[in-house]
């Protein structure tokens, strides 16, 4: 199955990273994500991205493979970025989706051999 916008799920990520990363005005890297973000988080908040986007055409998303944002996670720039670059994709995939599943129901087993 295709993905496919969830326009509501998309402007609400647009709308929480660019708050996300207006929390951080005294650090050059993350301004500069912000200005490269600016037209697509435009975008997605007037509800004209309506095809999803490849991750790596998404400006910044090759600098959060080195780390750059680690520090940046009250608010999480990282969490926030991620939540917005699914949602340009259209959604997680169902392979993503099982693969979620089991991470939850791995760390849960873990957690309950932890408590024994």
């Amino acid at each position: 199955m295709a993905q496919t916008i969830d326009p509501i799920r998309l402007k609400s990520a647009a709308e929480h990273l660019e708050w996300a990363l207006k929390q951080y005005p005294d650090s050059a890297d993350v301004q500069s994500l912000l200005r490269a973000l600016t037209p697509l988080l435009d975008d997605a908040k007037a509800g004209r991205v309506l095809e999803p986007v490849d991750r790596w055409d998404i400006p910044g998303t090759y600098n959060f493979a080195d780390g750059r944002y680690i520090d940046f996670s009250d608010p999480s720039v990282d969490g926030a970025f991620v939540r917005f670059s699914i949602e340009m994709r259209g959604g997680l995939t169902e392979q993503e989706k099982r693969i979620h599943a089991r991470m939850d129901a791995m760390r849960a087993m873990a957690n309950e051999n932890g408590k024994s």
